[in-house]
């Protein structure tokens, strides 16, 4: 019997899983995602490493304020991740620091994939909803 009941939760589980709730993203949430999108291919290239940092810890602060008002913990602390990631790309920038920008990178990656997972729904090769 109890087997039945775990098996039983589980699949409760996994339905409302599939079940969340997903919404087409805000104009102002799709163009921050641009933007991030675009400051991280030019980090990736090291294309004005130092300022585009800076203007990916500017954008995320903006995606944090947005998330606050959905009452996310995941997308919270993921946004602090890659904003503190963004901030050390900046910082070692300044003295051109390899190792330290190579670990901002791991940072922003890591929040951007962590609030990716749980929060973003692929419709297709260019379409993206927001799970909730």
């Amino acid at each position: 019997m109890r087997g039945l009941k775990v098996i039983l939760a589980g699949a409760v589980l996994a339905f409302l899983g599939f079940a969340m709730p997903s919404e087409d993203p805000p104009p102002e949430h799709a163009k921050w995602m641009k933007e991030l999108g675009e400051q991280m291919g030019q980090l990736r290239k090291g294309v004005d490493v130092e300022k585009n940092a800076t203007a990916m810890a500017e954008t995320m602060k903006s995606v944090t304020e947005w998330w606050k008002g959905k009452s996310s913990t995941v997308a919270g602390e993921n946004c602090t991740t890659s904003i503190q990631g963004a901030k050390a790309i900046a910082e070692a920038a300044k003295t051109s620091d390899k190792p330290g920008i190579q670990a901002g990178m791991k940072m922003v990656g890591a929040g951007c994939k962590g609030c990716h997972d749980v929060h973003r729904e692929k419709i297709s090769d260019t379409v993206y909803k927001i799970k909730f």
